[in-house]
């Protein structure tokens, strides 16, 4: 076959199910197989691939017609421009996660902060984009799963950052608690899903994406109560707590922090104007 006409296979194959990416999601996946760029495929139509790269292809559109996610299959996906390698078993970085970053990024600048800690850390995308941005921030990630673990630290070296960005296995802020740590800076996107949400999110992600990494308990804010709690014993006195949050979640989290003594607490939307991130210091 050629490229073309493996291209028009594979979009069939996709849009039968659905799939409404289906030609991106293709074309992608062939770059891959190919390890060509987009460009080389959309003007190569009538370059002829070998029976070995045919199947090969054909395999990865089988995992994508199943519903596996694009990012996972290609192994990588982008946050703040950068390129951050993802495999299952971890939370995939969404792009409203973005604003979180900057938001903390911004606060770090105005206030000279140096000691960051991201827990429930995941990929390390947020933390290590902090580090990548600010350089001379010496970045803590958390996460109680060895998985997600492991591929930040794939992640730390792949962008060079050893120095300053290390991981660790923790339940929440334990281990900085257990080795008198402080930071000036606590930010994290945790699980915040309700238990019974679940099941009816969409196949691709309550299939294939870690439930550890999505499920916050039966009301969502089991791991909101637990971080603010905690980072009462490690976050310097003035430091910054930010959150991601759901966009039904402002009026209960705000609540949370203000019941541990944060103050200053403000909500940031996203690009849609849902309720995305909360903000708070912690009092003098």
């Amino acid at each position: 076959m050629n490229i073309g006409e493996i291209l028009r296979e594979a979009y069939g194959i996709l849009k039968k199910v659905e799939i409404e990416s289906y030609i991106l999601d293709s074309q992608l996946l062939l770059c891959k197989v190919l390890n060509k760029d987009k460009l080389f495929i959309m003007i190569n139509r009538d370059f002829n691939i070998d029976k070995q790269q045919e199947n090969e292809f054909l395999g990865l559109i089988q995992l994508r017609k199943d519903k596996m996610p694009i990012k996972y299959i290609l192994g990588k996906c982008e946050f703040m421009g950068m390129d951050f390698i993802v495999r299952p078993g971890v939370l995939i970085p969404r792009p409203d996660t973005e604003i979180l970053v900057e938001e903390v990024i911004k606060h770090i600048k105005e206030n000279g902060y140096i000691d960051i800690c991201d827990v429930c850390s995941g990929s390390g995308a947020i933390g290590i984009a902090i580090a990548e941005f600010i350089k001379d921030a010496n970045v803590s990630l958390y996460d109680i799963s060895p998985e997600a673990l492991a591929v930040s630290a794939l992640n730390i070296k792949k962008f060079n950052l050893s120095v300053r960005v290390n991981e660790e296995v923790s339940d929440l802020l334990q281990v900085a608690i257990d080795q008198n740590k402080k930071f000036e800076v606590i930010v994290s996107n945790p699980p915040y899903i309700r238990q019974s949400v679940i099941p009816t999110l969409m196949e691709d992600v309550k299939n294939y994406e870690p439930v550890i990494a999505l499920s916050g308990g039966e009301d969502g804010l089991e791991f909101y109560r637990r971080i603010a709690e905690q980072s009462l014993n490690v976050l310097k006195k003035g430091g910054l707590l930010a959150f991601e949050i759901g966009y039904d979640q402002r009026e209960e989290v705000t609540n949370i922090l203000l019941k541990s003594g944060f103050m200053a607490i403000k909500c940031i939307k996203d690009l849609s104007g849902n309720d995305r991130v909360i903000e708070a210091t912690l009092m003098d």
